[in-house]
């Protein structure tokens, strides 16, 4: 029902088109040449359409159109994507996913802005004045996700995030080391603090994996402990905060092998988690907790950060060690590089951009409740 000149008359809609709604009155003649609606805006009446045309819904449908048109011209200029390994995306693709043309846009300029001007192609060479574009994209990438994966890893470990936090500062897993031996009656002195220092000097540098590591600061622990005066030893250390402390330690560790500067350091990180994998499978030990035994129980604790990740992070890294050859040259070089080469600007421009959009939808869906695509 609406009001018109002719007074209230009955509406019946009969159609929809792209340019106009169209509404029939019981009576059309008695209606006049125009008719005027305040709920909907203007209506006039067409004799050839026999019906009532809204004007205003001619302007919403032509604004439509030519958002249409816009994005459609957007999409066009950004067209296809080159990622690595030979993969291609596209921005009608992205698009469909909720990365629009303006997301694209500053998600490359950010990319660019990380890759800088004085990085060049090729790859990362010993000794040379400049960052190249394979350091910079493995850098960009692990930094991109970081945060992610330690909040991850805090709720995985029923960490509270402030001591995770602390964990992955320059020093904040001594600080906590020390409040840990506190907590347990290990007073603090010159020598439990050298044992401390050594031990984590030395494994920083040691090629094992932060599992590794981790165990041998427990044995350190646990020695400083046993050489206490009064303390009834490692043996005694409560259970639930030497869970959190190794699972601190832990964390520390696998920040500090994420500092990598080449692709080939990547794979070779990847397969000393395989390799360590591989022997924990058929380790026949059997733990016992709350009643259940596990059987392979260190598997749960052996594997890398990069598994915390965001899932676009992950994905662009592996297209990237995929674009790999299986093995470096002898003169060093471990892939082809420059315009349109495997690991050329461009492509390592989109898939910094594509990982960061996709920690962008992350954001949003968090944001609004919903799961992110």
């Amino acid at each position: 029902m609406f009001e018109g000149p002719a007074g209230i008359l009955p509406v019946e809609r009969w159609g929809h088109e792209e340019n106009a709604e169209f509404v029939r009155t019981d009576n059309a003649e008695a209606s006049g040449e125009q008719l005027v609606i305040y709920d909907s805006g203007m209506m006039i009446w067409v004799s050839d359409l026999d019906g009532y045309i809204n004007i205003d819904a001619i302007e919403r449908a032509n604004k439509r159109e030519e958002e249409r048109d816009q994005l459609d011209h957007e999409l066009h200029e950004i067209g296809d994507l080159q990622l690595l390994a030979g993969k291609k995306t596209s921005a009608r693709q992205l698009n469909w996913n909720g990365v629009s043309p303006s997301d694209w846009r500053y998600a490359v300029h950010k990319a660019e802005m990380m890759f800088g001007t004085d990085s060049v192609d090729g790859p990362a060479q010993a000794g040379a004045h400049f960052e190249s574009l394979e350091s910079r994209f493995v850098r960009s990438m692990v930094d991109l996700g970081r945060s992610y994966a330690v909040a991850r890893y805090a709720r995985w470990e029923h960490l509270d995030f402030p001591s995770a936090v602390t964990a992955t500062l320059p020093l904040g897993i001594r600080a906590l080391i020390n409040q840990f031996l506190s907590f347990e009656g290990a007073l603090r002195s010159a020598d439990s603090d050298n044992q401390i220092g050594n031990t984590l000097s030395k494994v920083e540098g040691a090629r094992i994996t932060a599992y590794g590591r981790t165990r041998l600061v427990q044995a350190a622990l646990h020695r400083i402990a046993d050489c206490t005066a009064g303390h009834p030893g490692g043996a005694a250390f409560n259970r639930h905060r030497t869970r959190a402390i190794l699972a601190l330690t832990r964390l520390h560790f696998s920040i500090l092998e994420l500092r990598l500067s080449s692709l080939q350091e990547l794979r070779e990180l990847l397969a000393m988690y395989a390799a360590e994998r591989t022997a924990a499978l058929s380790d026949q030990r059997r733990l016992t907790s709350n009643g259940r035994t596990i059987r392979a129980w260190r598997l749960r604790h052996v594997r890398p950060l990069l598994d915390l990740y965001p899932y676009a992070v992950r994905h662009g890294l592996e297209r990237a060690l995929a674009s790999l050859p299986i093995a470096a040259r002898p003169d060093g070089s471990a892939f082809p590089s420059g315009k349109g080469g495997a690991f050329s600007r461009e492509a390592l421009v989109n898939e910094l951009a594509l990982a960061q959009c996709g920690i962008l939808q992350m954001r949003r869906a968090g944001r609004d409740g919903t799961k992110a695509a």
